[in-house]
C-alpha cells in the first residue's frame, strides 16, 4: 500500500510540474506575439484596422514621369499616386493570397507564367507542411521603369518592405516566437494590353533585389 501511495504521489507531482511548465511557455508565447503585433499595428488594433505604413508619392526620374503621363492618359487613371495605390493593393493581395494558398485569387492578379511559379511554390510549401502569414509594418513603392510598346504598357515598381512572418500550425494557431522584422526589396512588373477588351493590369514578372 505504501508503494502504491508513493507511486501515486510521484505521478501527481510529475503532472503538476508538466502543467506548470506548459503555463510558463504559454505565457511567454502570448507575450512575444503581443510585442510583435504592437510593433506591426499598435496596441489594441487588428491587421484589418490598421494597414501597413505607406510612403508618400513615389520617386521617379523625369524620363519615367514622362512615360507615366502617357500611360495614365491611356489607362484612364487620374494620378501617379492613384496608380501606385492600385499597385500596392495588388502587391498586398498577392502576398496574402500566396500565404493562404488561394490560387483563384492569384490567377486574377498574375500572368500565366507568374501564376505557374507561385502555384508550384505553394505546392512545395504544402508538401513540407509549412504555413505562414505575412504582416507588413512598412511598404515603400518606387516606380523604376515605365514604357509603352504599341498597345502594351508596362510599369516596374520597386517595393521596399518590412514585415513579420508568422508561422502557423495546420490547425491555424500561431506558434514559434516572432523574430525581428524581415527587410525585402522586390521589383514587380505590371502590364496591360489595350488591344484586349477589359484587360486590366497584371503582374507579369517579379524579382528579388539584393
Amino acid at each position: 500500500m505504501l508503494q502504491e501511495a508513493d507511486s501515486t504521489a510521484l505521478t501527481t507531482l510529475l503532472w503538476l510540474i508538466c502543467v506548470y511548465w506548459n503555463l510558463i511557455w504559454f505565457t511567454q508565447h502570448l507575450s512575444s506575439l503581443g510585442q510583435a503585433e504592437q510593433a506591426e499595428q499598435g496596441v489594441g488594433e487588428t491587421p484589418e484596422q490598421k494597414p501597413a505604413m505607406r510612403a508618400s508619392p513615389p520617386i521617379a526620374s523625369r524620363s519615367v514621369a514622362a512615360s507615366m503621363r502617357e500611360i495614365l492618359r491611356r489607362d484612364g487613371t487620374a494620378t501617379v499616386e492613384a496608380f501606385v495605390e492600385k499597385a500596392l493593393a495588388t502587391y498586398e493581395s498577392v502576398v496574402s493570397a500566396f500565404d493562404a494558398g488561394d490560387r483563384n485569387a492569384l490567377s486574377r492578379l498574375l500572368s500565366p507564367d507568374v501564376y505557374d511559379a507561385f502555384s508550384e511554390a505553394i505546392a512545395v510549401r504544402d508538401e513540407q507542411g509549412d504555413a505562414v502569414e505575412t504582416l507588413f509594418s512598412r511598404i515603400e513603392p518606387e516606380i523604376v521603369q515605365a514604357r509603352i510598346e504599341g498597345e502594351r504598357m508596362e510599369v516596374a515598381v520597386r517595393f521596399t518592405s518590412e514585415s513579420f512572418k508568422l508561422p502557423r500550425s495546420p490547425a491555424g494557431l500561431l506558434f514559434h516566437n516572432v523574430s525581428t522584422p524581415l527587410q525585402d526589396t522586390d521589383i514587380w512588373v505590371f502590364a496591360r494590353s489595350l488591344s484586349v477588351r477589359d484587360d486590366g493590369w497584371r503582374v507579369v514578372a517579379t524579382q528579388a533585389e539584393d
